[in-house]
């Protein structure tokens, strides 16, 4: 698996379509605010790695699936970060782009 992100860039964005900063930063929310610990034998990365392999070749080995639903988890509890609720526009609006057809 380290193989996937410390290669290189292209690599890493062949296989998991993310550079490799994205995917460390990434690592570390999940990490930090998600809070997806590592086990005895898998890093945070490598589970993350493994959620975006098996959601690409659809993977079903009962290991690949245990770390898949951990990482899952993790992001769907920190859905609030990554996806946010629009904002209502004001109808006294002044620039021509932002009103209503």
């Amino acid at each position: 698996m380290s193989d996937l992100v410390d290669v290189g860039d292209e690599n890493c964005r062949d296989q998991l379509r993310m550079d490799r900063t994205t995917f460390h930063k990434l690592c570390f929310m999940l990490q930090s605010v998600g809070g997806l610990k590592s086990s005895r034998r898998v890093t945070v990365a490598k589970k993350v790695a493994i959620f975006f392999l098996s959601i690409s070749f659809k993977c079903s080995n009962q290991t690949v699936s245990k770390h898949f639903h951990a990482v899952l988890h993790c992001v769907l509890k920190m859905h609030s970060l990554f996806l946010v609720k629009p904002q209502p526009v004001n109808e006294d609006i002044t620039d021509p782009r932002r009103q209503k057809f």
